[in-house]
């Protein structure tokens, strides 16, 4: 297990700070420090529509760079690296440093999956293996979301679809084809009926809904239904209107008479009034029923 480690108390002029990292150093290096040893094609053009958008939504993925005895070399990265360079000479305060990984014999192997999980023509197969292997080297989701310039919330999405993946490899074989991602995976996570789930993303796989009607199916799936409403079940619960009784005794008058206090069930009413009736019919030679009508006064 790689170990972890922080460098402490630095903190660039770019005003972002040194992270946690798992065998490797996260740091914003100043751009001045930086050297490129190696040849690469320079597209002027593209490179300053990429200084264009770093300048409005920030670096997204830090450069790589190796340490040497003369200073830094970057090893990947470069482009971003000379759109950097063109906004320092602009904004030479806001863009005096840039974000690197630090590379070194120990950690080539993570930062050759870091360098893979950046390519933007990664398949979903690949990216699902280098996420596992990242993992397994020790890295936290926050640093892994450091290092591959994304959030920590997207990374926690990606990684629920990466442990489903681990779990059935019925759905590994669905992100060997071109329109299932990882975050398709993660998505329909709550679906529990596995048949219902592989139509679902096969309808996604061939462009027959989109990620928002994949959602807006996979919440129709897992509402839950209302149930049938039990008589029984709720008489169990006592959640059934109750009948209330006065029973009022008159031995002077040899009488019992039994008033209807409230009753929101009629059936249940019956049934009592009908028991009753049964056992005073049963015991005539002590009782007799007297019907009378209603008070409609309130006491």
């Amino acid at each position: 297990m790689a170990k972890l480690g922080m460098l402490k108390n630095t903190e660039s002029r770019a005003g972002t700070q040194d992270s946690r990292a798992v065998s490797l150093t996260v740091k914003d290096i100043p751009v001045g420090d930086i050297q490129v040893k190696i040849n690469i094609r320079q597209d002027y053009s593209d490179i300053y529509e990429l200084a264009e958008s770093i300048k409005q939504y920030g670096l997204l993925q830090p450069i790589t760079v190796y340490a040497g005895t003369d200073g830094y070399t970057v090893k990947a990265g470069h482009r971003r690296l000379m759109a950097y360079r063109r906004l320092h000479k602009e904004e030479p305060e806001k863009f005096h440093s840039i974000r690197s990984i630090i590379s070194d014999a120990q950690n080539t192997e993570i930062v050759q999956l870091i360098e893979n999980v950046q390519r933007v023509d990664l398949s979903q197969h690949d990216l699902f293996i280098a996420l596992n292997k990242l993992r397994e080297q020790g890295m936290a989701l926050k640093q892994i979301a450091e290092v591959i310039g994304k959030t920590e919330g997207y990374v926690k999405s990606l990684f629920v679809g990466v442990n489903e993946l681990n779990r059935d490899k019925d759905l590994q074989n669905l992100i060997g084809d071109a329109g299932i991602t990882i975050r398709d995976i993660a998505e329909t996570n709550s679906v529990k009926d596995k048949k219902k789930r592989i139509e679902l993303l096969e309808e996604r796989k061939d462009g027959k809904v989109s990620r928002k009607q994949m959602r807006e199916k996979v919440k129709e799936i897992t509402a839950s239904k209302p149930k049938k409403s039990n008589p029984n079940a709720r008489a169990e619960k006592g959640k059934l209107p109750k009948t209330y009784l006065s029973i009022k005794a008159f031995p002077d008058l040899n009488k019992i008479i039994i008033y209807q206090v409230k009753s929101r069930n009629k059936e249940q009413f019956m049934a009592l009034e009908q028991d009753l009736r049964s056992f005073f019919s049963a015991n005539k030679e002590k009782y007799s029923i007297e019907k009378t009508a209603p008070n409609k006064e309130k006491p």
